[in-house]
């Protein structure tokens, strides 16, 4: 990685998808200078976990909701409203549906928001990898259910939007 590469790839996606490319979330959260990001024409940053994860990072000092750094925003990814447990995918394959349930409703009652992440990989068929089980477990149909229902139960307690969007009313509030 090098700093070209966040306006080199903000340029390649806009071409191919023909949308405007607003935010970033460096891959496995790597820790990225919002100055640059900003420098880059990026609106907002979501490249923070504010968790502690043994030998991947600690932010557990980091701010659990949106707030701005070098006058960019950051949009943490969302994690449980009171020990900071991570909401990502793997929780979401291995914790049973309703304490998970449970974990983004108070998050979404607490902040107001709740902001999630998926791998289009975790989508298929990922049985035969030589990972292991807990990454394997609910995949394809059984994945697409399991996030098909939690975008029912939680259309009930609030609405989808955009994270431009989200941001763009966040800012007025």
């Amino acid at each position: 990685f090098e700093k070209a590469d966040l306006l080199l790839s903000k340029i390649r996606l806009e071409e191919i998808t023909g949308s405007a490319v607003n935010g970033l979330r460096m891959p496995r959260f790597k820790k990225i200078e919002t100055a640059w990001v900003k420098e880059a024409g990026y609106k907002y940053d979501s490249s923070v976990n504010p968790t502690y994860i043994p030998g991947r990072y600690n932010n557990l000092k980091v701010s659990r909701t949106v707030f701005e750094e070098n006058g960019l925003t950051v949009l943490p990814v969302s994690v449980s409203a009171t020990m900071r447990f991570p909401l990502f995918w793997m929780a979401f394959k291995n914790i049973p549906y309703p304490v998970y349930k449970k974990m983004a409703l108070d998050v979404l009652k607490k902040d107001g928001y709740l902001s999630l992440y998926f791998h289009p990989w975790e989508f298929t068929d990922i049985t035969k990898w030589k990972i292991p089980f807990y990454l394997k477990k609910l995949c394809m149909n059984q994945l697409s259910d399991r996030l098909h229902m939690l975008i029912t139960d939680l259309k009930k307690e609030g609405e989808f939007k955009t994270i431009s969007a989200f941001l763009n009313n966040y800012a007025e509030m």
